[in-house]
């Protein structure tokens, strides 16, 4: 079969005077005709400048993406926006990773984009070298991200409770000052710098056990960035000191003294109404409960609930036992027969679960808190009602000291313990707490605790 050409018209695309045919043969022929008239025209010089000026007047279409170091780094531009980003690999094997790095330029011009684009390509490689992140990251986002962490650990029940004392470290102190520095930035001045403000802030020197929580905060967020690969291990970080004033410990209260608040709580409530009512009434059951049991006020008194309650047999004695989960972990401890009676009267005053007998009670491990009010809610601060508490009985003039609070209860579980000849590791466990620290607070009581022997 003849092959024939193939005849098209090419619109006037760029305006120009004339329109033209082009004729395509099956052998990739042009020939080009001027189509004004029906004989072939000849296109006069001022017509072809005409065309020439029309095309030199058209502006190029900006490429969306530019590929430099042979690939390597790619520059290019996303939908609503007018910046360049930069996007490229590193090397895997060192990196850990093979996914793009994005970054934007923050530039509109291409020539100023692809600069910026290799300079973050060529410094990322450095670090990456040095062990380092590809992209340092500032102590705010660090910071952000530890906290992140142990709030989520908290919202799980796997995070300690002083985790709520390193976020309040961390947002109130750490982030204000360091926030917009690199760790790797901060030098012993900046240190030294830091705690000379934070004491300003406070308006006092801190002591030793604050110091601890502050130190502890900041090496968390250091162990934050460390584990996510933003900083290698290997870069030293100056530490915080842990070096305050010695707190001075709080004096426990006598036998005799408690006996005298539990019974002073025991009509107390009844000459207040309304919220207070019912604050000096659940007061009346804590105090109970951290007397006859040691457990700490807050971290583990505040999370107590029916279900963490149980009965215990050994030896044909029917114990209750305690879980709770606190400062140093959870541990079971176990209460003095005593508190079956405060619990009885707590169960009685709860109406949502008073048609319950107390046995039932506890076999449903029922999850409803032991400390609340009427509408459930818990009570976050018992400060103020307990120090309004000490003040009407004089207790703090009557021992001669000024700062007697709630967890002086605790101090004073752990002195009658001792000196009723409770074994110190035994002690240690029941409280959650380690022998070295009952050693050192309650070194004076040995001899006393021994006077019996020694005599």
């Amino acid at each position: 079969m003849k092959k024939t050409a193939t005849l098209f018209n090419l619109p006037t695309y760029y305006s120009l005077p004339t329109s033209i045919t082009v004729v395509v043969n099956y052998q990739n022929a042009l020939v080009q005709q001027i189509a004004n008239t029906a004989t072939t025209a000849t296109i006069t010089p001022t017509t072809a400048t005409a065309q020439q000026s029309t095309v030199e007047i058209l502006t190029a279409t900006e490429p969306r993406s530019v590929y430099l170091r042979d690939g390597e780094v790619v520059m290019y531009k996303v939908k609503r926006s007018k910046m360049w980003h930069v996007r490229f690999k590193l090397d895997r094997h060192l990196l850990g990773m093979s996914k793009w790095l994005r970054f934007s330029t923050k530039e509109k011009n291409l020539e100023l984009a692809k600069v910026i684009g290799l300079a973050m390509y060529d410094e990322a490689r450095y670090r990456q070298r040095m062990g380092l992140a590809p992209v340092a990251k500032r102590y705010i986002d660090i910071a952000m991200a530890c906290i992140d962490e142990m709030r989520k650990d908290l919202s799980i029940g796997n995070g300690k409770s002083v985790y709520k004392d390193y976020i309040q470290c961390i947002e109130r102190y750490l982030i204000p000052y360091f926030g917009n520095r690199y760790l790797t930035s901060i030098t012993h001045t900046d240190i030294q710098e830091f705690e000379t403000w934070r004491n300003s802030v406070m308006r006092k020197r801190a002591k030793n056990s604050t110091l601890l929580t502050f130190a502890s905060a900041y090496n968390r967020v250091h162990q934050t960035a460390v584990v996510r690969g933003w900083i290698s291990e290997r870069v030293p970080v100056p530490k915080l000191s842990i070096k305050g004033e010695k707190g001075v410990t709080r004096n426990a209260f006598s036998t005799e003294e408690i006996a005298q608040m539990r019974a002073y709580l025991a009509d107390w409530y009844m000459l207040a109404t309304g919220k207070t009512r019912q604050l000096r009434r659940i007061m009346r059951e804590l105090v109970d409960v951290l007397y006859l049991t040691g457990m700490r006020v807050g971290t583990e008194s505040n999370a107590l609930e029916w279900q963490h309650i149980e009965w215990h047999t050994d030896k044909g004695v029917r114990y209750l036992r305690i879980w709770v989960n606190g400062k140093t972990g959870a541990r079971w401890l176990i209460a003095k027969h005593e508190l079956i009676v405060t619990l009885q009267r707590i169960h009685s005053e709860q109406l949502d679960v008073a048609q319950m007998t107390f046995d039932e009670l506890l076999e449903r491990r029922v999850h409803r808190k032991l400390f609340s009010y009427d509408n459930g809610r818990v009570p976050t601060d018992f400060t103020r009602t307990f120090a309004r508490l000490v003040k009407e009985m004089a207790l703090n003039e009557a021992d001669g000291s000024t700062n007697r609070t709630l967890y002086s209860i605790r101090h004073t579980y752990a002195t009658e313990a001792l000196l009723a000849g409770t074994d110190i590791h035994t002690l240690a466990k029941q409280m959650g707490t380690s022998v070295g620290m009952l050693e050192q607070h309650y070194s004076k009581l040995t001899p006393t605790m021994a006077a019996e022997r020694l005599a």
